[in-house]
């Protein structure tokens, strides 16, 4: 299969402004895909989705690049706080977007509701895990700070494009709330044939 350019950060990292970038920089890319089909179709994926598959899309697509976008934790904790700030009770999501959603929570955090001690446990431990797993291919992996200013000159020559003449397109998404997340992630598995990522 084709190498594609895989954005690995959690949630509130960025990922989705990583997306906006990769689209202006011409890549076909996809935030948060929900199934294998969506993946495959694009030249670049980011999201939560990616964040936990991120060891299985290295064995599929080899010769793809990663980048894992990071924050400060103190404001990441606050993002995540807001963005998760209620319980998802599974009576409230269908089947197939409760597997989904509370899957992915499950496996990133540890837990299906906003615990800041378990978001900052699994916030430091991917961050270990996808640096021991990269250790010996250092050229594979871009760790970028979305908050430091400095964000097309870490990207562009990580995946060799020039430096755009425009800034680069920080989304705040502090309005977004997770019921939001949850109506855009039905829409994808409604509209999107294949296996779910599950």
């Amino acid at each position: 299969m084709s190498a594609k350019i895989f954005g690995i950060g959690l949630p509130k990292t960025g990922t989705r402004s990583l997306h906006a970038a990769l689209k202006l920089l011409g890549y076909r890319s996809v935030h948060y895909p929900v199934t294998w089909e969506e993946i495959d179709s694009h030249e670049a994926a980011a999201g939560m989705s990616i964040a936990c598959w991120f060891e299985e899309l290295d064995k599929l697509y080899p010769g793809s690049k990663y980048i894992l976008t990071v924050r400060d934790l103190n404001p990441w904790l606050q993002s995540c706080e807001y963005h998760y700030g209620q319980r998802i009770s599974p009576d409230e999501l269908s089947p197939q977007l409760s597997e989904v959603i509370l899957g992915f929570m499950q496996k990133a955090y540890g837990t299906t509701s906003y615990e800041p001690a378990l978001f900052q446990d699994a916030y430091s431990r991917h961050i270990q895990h996808v640096q021991n797993y990269f250790a010996h291919r250092p050229q594979d992996l871009l760790i970028m700070n979305t908050g430091g200013g400095k964000e097309w000159e870490q990207l562009c020559p990580f995946i060799e494009k020039h430096l755009p003449d425009v800034p680069f397109p920080h989304q705040n998404k502090k309005c977004e709330s997770l019921p939001l997340i949850r109506q855009q992630i039905s829409s994808k598995i409604e509209h999107n044939a294949g296996d779910l990522l599950n």
